[in-house]
């Protein structure tokens, strides 16, 4: 079943396993469910504001969205349990630039100094 990023996140909300990262402490949902089918699955985290997020990935492998845009592109690294939602996408190195550039289109810069996006202040 093919699952598309819905609602003002752009996100599925659902654990996949991104083809990265092979041999990795963190299990992801595996740590919760103990199975070897969830291995590297990690619930998918918004794209608002991603280029505010660096470094990507859940171990912060990746850092530049360009990056993650080939990962992507080239299919993700050989691992047995990459959601078939990853795979080559053949894209040209201009369809990375507007992949990337609209990525960043769903970036507010503000919300990185605006007072009621931080902590709250301790009294």
């Amino acid at each position: 079943m093919f699952s598309l990023p819905r609602g003002r996140n752009f996100s599925d909300n659902l654990p996949h396993n991104n083809g990265s990262l092979l041999f990795n402490e963190d299990i992801g949902l595996a740590q919760l469910t103990g199975a070897d089918e969830d291995v590297g699955k990690f619930i998918t985290p918004t794209l608002r504001n991603v280029a505010l997020t660096a470094p990507y990935m859940h171990a912060g492998q990746m850092k530049t969205l360009r990056e993650v845009v080939q990962h992507y592109n080239e299919g993700g690294q050989p691992n047995p349990n990459t959601d078939p939602l990853v795979r080559p996408l053949g894209l040209t190195d201009a369809e990375v630039n507007d992949l990337v550039s609209f990525l960043e289109v769903l970036t507010d810069p503000t919300v990185a100094t605006n007072p009621a996006f931080g902590p709250p202040e301790h009294r």
